[in-house]
């Protein structure tokens, strides 16, 4: 496999991405190219606020997958938008294992697919335990950032013990002060990660990984507001 498709569709000027579960578990693979990534979740209260060109949309259009959040935003862009396909190369070293992993797959996807199959595919939740399986396999590593202090060490306490193969190489809770921030970066920075796994409270939200990603060397970017409480069972 030297590329790897993935569906998309364009309905007033936003782009949304319709990958496989295939697909999102190859993400940490197809993307080891020492660049970073941001993932992006679009539910139906958000439809406006992606179409414009403020910050929070130009945080839209430059992600690298924008994935409808729920039924609403699937159905109307399935229904209206303009169907089309983005290729990503596939790194050399993985293209015999991604191979493997294609053969294998139950429902390798090759054209958009219809409604019936988007709401539990994007549900952010299922996504990110898609992606930190397929970073556990390769014995990758996470950094987890926001949340409340006693929420966030609950949440990686839970998530070394549903991934005990993956590395959490460092955190920081969101109601970290505005003079820490130089010191999350260079851990970010020296840790490597392949993701940061980001949720609420966080400084700007979502908006923070726009602001400080190009500081970093590489990985997946992804946020969403809940996940942290969602992996501390609260």
């Amino acid at each position: 496999m030297e590329s790897l498709n993935i569906p998309c569709a364009l309905v007033e000027g936003v782009r949304f991405d319709f990958p496989s579960r295939f697909a999102i578990s190859a993400l940490p693979y197809i993307w080891d190219d020492e660049k970073n990534h941001q993932i992006c979740f679009v539910s139906s209260s958000q439809w406006n606020a992606a179409k414009r060109r403020d910050e929070f949309g130009s945080m839209i259009a430059s992600a690298d997958l924008v994935l409808p959040k729920d039924r609403a935003v699937a159905g109307r862009v399935l229904a209206q938008g303009a169907e089309a396909s983005r290729s990503w190369p596939v790194p050399f070293v993985h293209q015999m294992l991604l191979d493997a992993m294609h053969e294998s797959a139950e429902q390798p996807e090759l054209e958009i697919p219809s409604i019936e199959h988007i709401p539990e595919m994007y549900r952010p939740q299922k996504v990110i335990t898609t992606l930190l399986s397929a970073i556990e396999q390769r014995n990758g590593s996470v950094f987890l950032l926001g949340g409340a202090p006693v929420t966030l060490i609950k949440a990686k306490k839970n998530i070394r013990a549903t991934f005990p193969g993956l590395a959490i190489v460092g955190s920081m809770h969101g109601l970290y002060r505005p003079q820490e921030e130089a010191a999350l970066i260079e851990a970010i920075q020296k840790s490597t990660p392949m993701l940061i796994l980001a949720g609420a409270p966080l400084p700007s939200g979502e908006r923070w990984i726009p602001h400080h990603m190009a500081a970093t060397r590489s990985g997946i970017f992804l946020y969403h507001g809940a996940i942290l409480r969602w992996f501390a069972g609260s």
